[in-house]
Formats: C-alpha cells, structure tokens, sequence
C-alpha cells in the first residue's frame, strides 16, 4: 500500500509539473505577440506626434518673391493702369501682399496720365481680383487737380473704381472735405461721400475766399 501511494504521489507531482510547464509555456507564448502589439501602439502614437508636428511646420510663407515689380491692368489691349512695387509676395492661395508700399499710375484711353495712388502697403486677393490699400493713401487727379486721402482704401481694376468705409479728406484749389465712406472713379474724375462731415474753404494770402 505504501508503495502504491509513493507511485501515486509520484505520478500526481509529474502531472502537477507537467501542467505547470504547459501553463509556462502557454504564457510564454503571448509574450510575442503582446511585444508586438505594444511596439506597433509605440509607432502609432509616434507616427500621431509626428503628423502633428508636420502639420506645425507647413511653410506658410510666399512662393515666389517679386522685386522691383510692375504689373499692367490694360482692357481691350489699352493700358489702364500700372502698378509698382519694391516687393511684392505670391501667396500660396495666388493672392499678392504688398509690404513695402505701391505705386499706381492711371491713364486715359488716349494714353496720358491721369491720376496716381499711392499706399504704405497693399494686398490683393485673387478671389475677387481686388486690392485692398493701406496706409497713408494718396490719390491725386491732374485734371481736376483734387487729391483723396485716407487710411484704406479697395480698387476694383475690372470695374475701374475705387471705395472705402473709412475717414476721408478731399482737397481741392478751393475746399478741404471731410467725410467717412466714399465711392469714386479709379482716376478720382467723379466721386461721392457716404457721410460728409465738414467743407472747409482755402483762403488766398489776402485773406479772401478762393472763388
């Protein structure tokens, strides 16, 4: 009876080991595919830092950089306008940022000269192909001899004039003008003032009105 138990317990404490070695093994083989799982999520979440980041660093600056540039505005092969800058920025969404200031002249259908505008910075969105004028804007007619000036002030070259809701000031041989908005000709030929403000009349040196 002795020797039976003894051959029992032996058999129990093989199958015992036996088992534990199957559960080891059965463990042991997850482990690869545990360290698989946890290095593709370790790559994941760094290909995710690294989008991120990527999308933080997208150049936003322009495409090309014009200097010393001209641009002519002509309708049915005349030129209408000429614009100059020192510097001029081709954005990536094809709008043009002005940040030095621009030039423009104007001209009639036979070719002269008809006004010029100036501004200490411009942007032009190619959406609506207008230019938007900032900045100490000066426009002087040569006919009528009156000169606009305002801080901004937008220039539709298709339609061939030119509006603002800011404060303006027109001067003239014979009056100073104040007043806030405006619509004009491109040339300043015609304009008219939203909400006139105030006329003030240039005295000559005698002290008399200028008639």
């Amino acid at each position: 009876m002795r020797q039976l138990a003894y051959s029992q317990e032996i058999k129990e404490g093989r199958n015992f080991n036996m088992n534990h070695i199957v559960k080891v093994a059965n463990e042991l083989t997850h482990w690869p595919l545990l360290f698989f799982l946890a290095t593709l999520s370790l790559f994941s979440s760094c290909d995710s830092e690294m989008s991120k980041q990527a999308e933080k660093t997208i150049y936003q600056g322009p495409m090309r950089t014009l200097e010393d540039a001209t641009i002519f505005h002509s309708d049915s092969g005349k030129l209408k306008a000429k614009v100059v800058a020192k510097k001029i920025f081709n954005l990536q969404n094809e709008d043009r940022e002005v940040p030095e200031g621009m030039f423009i002249t104007f001209y009639e259908k036979d070719g002269s000269k008809s006004a010029t505008l100036r501004s200490d910075y411009a942007y032009y969105t190619s959406e609506n192909k207008i230019w938007r004028a900032e900045g100490n804007v000066i426009v002087n007619n040569f006919s009528n001899q009156e000169t606009l000036k305002t801080e901004e002030l937008f220039w539709d070259p298709q339609a061939g004039n030119v509006n603002t809701e800011k404060f303006v000031k027109i001067e003239t041989p014979e009056e100073v003008i104040t007043g806030t908005g405006l619509t004009a000709k491109q040339d300043f030929s015609s304009w008219s003032l939203k909400q006139p403000e105030g006329i003030f009349v240039i005295e000559d040196e005698q002290g008399e009105e200028n008639r």
